[in-house]
């Protein structure tokens, strides 16, 4: 009688995120620094990480390098500040790739790999990063919106020349698209200036992608960003990792029912559950966790990272909990 060949983490995620019946990688939100340090600090474990210590999954990123330092980031108010925007991204996209680019190891891996394609957003991009430059920006778009369609046409150019030659070598199991662009209160600019100015850049991003066997895409933000979700899965965007969105009324389940049944989603445990106690806990994994593992395409684990006020007792106490109910799926 022949044995079937366990799965490898890559199969189980291709697996989780098609809706099969299978249960999903153990992956965690991110350790904040300070939080490693003080467990450490605790004795609670030497020199090993977090990861390796709770025997959680992980995946590699492609080292894909975008972004600018923010200082290296003109707001263009008139046409003649074009061609330094232009030519600030440009000297970034000659630099070289990283020593450690081995395709080969890729075609053979056994684990997921990941990128970043958008990697910080569509404010960051047109050089916001803080009040001020957000006051200017939009003051543009408003009022010259021909020089914003301007940097994104470029951008797109800029993106798409880079990933059309990493991605040659490599298919890549998902995509997060990262979009810091609202509050708990709301998105800041409203989905009508977000669709014309951003969709057509992440629709030609999303279908690059495609075409090089990705099919897998992650839109990660925070906020209420609700409703940005209609402009998101026009351009081709299936998942959703959505950081702290409990807080602003943003949840997975009521996001199926309204958006589809297809949604993929990663995170979404409410860290207050988590540090409220083991019986907020239990009904956070009961009402939320077990109807989405139960409809598939889902990876849970913390909707926020694991901060330092986040005690290690809290977050060992939450991890058995949820392998527990993940231990149940498929049943």
């Amino acid at each position: 009688m022949q044995h079937e060949q366990p799965m490898s983490l890559r199969e189980r995620l291709a697996r989780t995120l098609s809706f099969g019946p299978v249960a999903p990688p153990r992956f965690e939100s991110e350790f904040a620094d300070d939080t490693v340090q003080r467990w450490r600090e605790e004795g609670r474990f030497d020199d090993l990480t977090p990861a390796r210590f709770f025997h959680l999954d992980s995946f590699e990123w492609l080292p894909l390098e975008f972004r600018l330092e923010r200082e290296r980031r003109p707001i263009v108010k008139i046409e003649d500040d074009m061609e330094a925007f232009q030519q600030s991204f440009l000297a970034l996209r000659n630099k070289p790739f990283p020593g450690d680019w081995n395709t080969k190891e890729w075609e053979e891996r056994t684990y997921p790999l990941a990128a970043a394609p958008w990697d910080e957003g569509f404010f960051q991009v047109i050089g916001i990063h803080d009040g001020a430059t957000l006051s200017e920006a939009l003051e543009v778009a408003c009022e010259r919106p021909a020089l914003v369609e301007q940097q994104m046409d470029f951008y797109v150019h800029y993106l798409a020349e880079i990933l059309e030659n990493v991605l040659r070598g490599v298919t890549i199991d998902f995509a997060i698209y990262y979009e810091p662009i609202a509050s708990n209160h709301g998105i800041v600019i409203s989905p009508e200036m977000y669709r014309h100015f951003v969709q057509p850049v992440l629709r030609r991003i999303v279908a690059c992608l495609e075409r090089h066997g990705a099919r897998h895409h992650f839109i990660w933000s925070s906020g209420h960003v609700e409703p940005l979700i209609p402009v998101w899965l026009e351009t081709g965007i299936n998942g959703f990792l959505l950081s702290r969105g409990a807080e602003c009324g943003m949840n997975y389940l009521a996001l199926r029912r309204k958006f589809g049944m297809h949604i993929c989603f990663f995170g979404g445990i409410d860290w207050r559950a988590v540090m409220e106690g083991p019986a907020a806990l239990q009904k956070e994994l009961d009402v939320s966790v077990r109807p989405l593992l139960e409809q598939g395409g889902y990876v849970p684990f913390l909707n926020d990272t694991v901060r330092s006020y986040m005690s290690f007792d809290c977050f060992q106490r939450y991890r058995a909990m949820l392998d527990a109910v993940v231990s149940e799926w498929p049943p």
